[in-house]
């Protein structure tokens, strides 16, 4: 896999707004700050979900997490002109990663669950394996980056 493969394109409006240096630092001030609650939301996710990956509180508390993810997509301006600031960037895929991991979690749980209660389908440890995988990739992307 090649990161050079990603389809991720820093060309979206969103990237390109022009700020003023004491906006632009302002606005990357603020980020830090919602980037914060986000990484404290998947936090409290983790604990809650360590119960229980299938329960309702999981659920909600990752709800909480897009919620809080949601209203950083729609504010104006994420970055300055010159494309997105690294760290801002980094901090940004430290969140996703965990929120992959604790996603991941609630797969395995819920087909331990399906397993549990007789449901006999080859795409249960195939679904599995693959949650295993995203975790041991995940790992294996943050140390490479030094995350």
């Amino acid at each position: 896999f090649a990161f050079n493969m990603l389809p991720i394109s820093f060309h979206h409006p969103r990237y390109l707004k022009a700020k003023t240096s004491s906006s632009s630092s302002m606005t990357t001030k603020t980020q830090l700050n919602l980037y914060q609650k986000v990484e404290d939301a998947i936090a409290e996710a983790e604990r809650i979900c360590a119960y229980d990956p299938t329960s309702p509180e999981c659920k909600v508390a990752w709800d909480i997490v897009e919620e809080l993810e949601a209203a950083d997509s729609h504010k104006d301006g994420m970055a300055p002109a010159g494309g997105p600031d690294l760290d801002v960037l980094l901090y940004s895929f430290d969140i996703l990663m965990k929120k992959i991991d604790g996603k991941m979690d609630q797969l395995r749980g819920t087909l331990i669950k399906l397993d549990s209660l007789g449901v006999e389908d080859p795409s249960i440890a195939e679904l599995y394996r693959i949650a295993d995988d995203m975790k041991e990739i995940s790992a294996i992307t943050k140390e490479r980056l030094g995350r």
